[in-house]
Formats: C-alpha cells, sequence, structure tokens
C-alpha cells in the first residue's frame, strides 16, 4: 500500500495532468496570459521560458503597434518612439533616432536581445530607401511573428510530454531507494559500502545525468527551429 501512495504521488509531481495544466506550465496559446502564471512558477525552467514568451509577445505588439502608427499616417521617426513602449523594446534604435543616427543599424544592435528586430531592421533600410512600403512591410512581420508566436505556443504544449518523462525517469531511481527503505533494506548502506555498490551508484548517476542531457538537447533542438 505504501508503496502505491509513492509512485502515485511521484506520478503526479512530476507529470502534468491535463493539456490545460500542461499548458499553464510551460506555454501560452494567448500572449497576455503569461505574466499571471509566470509568478507561480521557480526562477528557472517553465518561468525561464515564459519570460522569454513575454519577451517575444512585448516585442510583437510594440511591432504591431509601430504598423498601427505607420498606417495612421505618422512619420517612421515618431511612429517609432511612439510603439517602442516602456520600457522600450528598441533602446538603441530610439538612441539613434534623438541622435539622426542610422536607425537600421541601431536596430540591428537591438537584435542581439530580439531577433526580430533584424527583420524590422530590414524593412526600415528598404522603407527609408524606397520612401513608400515600410507601413505595409512592417504589418506583414508583425503578423509573420504572432503566427510564429502561436505555433511555438503549440510546440511548448507538444513538449511537455517528453519533459514530464525526462523529469520522471530522473527521479525514479530516488523513488526507488525511498522505496527500498520503507520495505525495510539499506540500499544507502550497500551503494556506498562496496566497491561494487560504489560502481554501480556512480553508473546510475552518470547514466541518468547523461539521459536528463540528451532530453534536454533534443528538446532545445526542436526549440530553435523556430
Amino acid at each position: 500500500m505504501l508503496a502505491a501512495l509513492l509512485a502515485a504521488a511521484a506520478v503526479l509531481l512530476f507529470i502534468p495532468g491535463s493539456p490545460e495544466r500542461r499548458l499553464r506550465n510551460v506555454g501560452v496559446t494567448t500572449i497576455p496570459a503569461v505574466a499571471p502564471i509566470r509568478r507561480r512558477l521557480p526562477k528557472f525552467g517553465a518561468r525561464a521560458r515564459l519570460q522569454h514568451a513575454d519577451d517575444r509577445a512585448r516585442v510583437i505588439d510594440a511591432i504591431s503597434a509601430l504598423a498601427a502608427e505607420l498606417r495612421a499616417g505618422q512619420p517612421p521617426g515618431p511612429a517609432l518612439l511612439n510603439s517602442a513602449g516602456t520600457p522600450p523594446v528598441w533602446p538603441s534604435a530610439l538612441s539613434a533616432l534623438r541622435l539622426d543616427g542610422d536607425i537600421p543599424e541601431a536596430l540591428r544592435v537591438d537584435a542581439g536581445v530580439h531577433l526580430v528586430l533584424r527583420s524590422l531592421a530590414a524593412c526600415w533600410e528598404v522603407g527609408s530607401a524606397s520612401g513608400t512600403g515600410l507601413a505595409a512591410a512592417v504589418n506583414r512581420l508583425a503578423e509573420a511573428s504572432r503566427a510564429a508566436e502561436e505555433v511555438r505556443g503549440e510546440l511548448e504544449v507538444q513538449l511537455a510530454g517528453p519533459r514530464a518523462t525526462a523529469r520522471t525517469l530522473a527521479a525514479l531511481p530516488l523513488v526507488g531507494l525511498l522505496l527500498g527503505m520503507f520495505m525495510g533494506a539499506d540500499p544507502l548502506s550497500w551503494l556506498v559500502g562496496s566497491s561494487i555498490g560504489l560502481g554501480c551508484l556512480t553508473a546510475g548517476v552518470v547514466l541518468t545525468g547523461l539521459g536528463t542531457l540528451w532530453t534536454s538537447r533534443i528538446v532545445s533542438a526542436v526549440e530553435r527551429q523556430l
């Protein structure tokens, strides 16, 4: 009975129970839902991913606001200033605007934090050279960025399963040790008190670490495709 309760607790701890709960833990379906979730998560893992999603959402909102300003007839400079947000998502571009500098190059500097700004820099450069089409180009960029973020949110939901599996597999050796202790065995004494036990312990720790690292690298490689 005790073994069954421990196993059930491990499953509940490491595996999200529904798609909605997976969504709350690791991803978003709509951009405004990110911030309330982040306050309930630890400062690593899912919370870090949600922080990045929140940052990307701010940039997408700023680009959408910039497109709206340009469509309304605002000149590019004031439109860039009005849509930057607080704190500004393109601070280098605002500095270049105040100093009459190279705005596309400044946007490329800001792209070191937000990669989508590299595309905005290209739109700005082409629009400045041709004198037309900047509003339409920025609007298309905003729509494409928002669509890509929705796909990323769906991907986060799909990756919740592999992440939960990796956490469960990493915790199973500890659960096994606890089960052995509660059943009256003394696995720790054998693991640390004999050369064979130390070898098994070392191999287990190394293999568990490698498995967790391998799973994390697979998930990260999928995320980098977007």
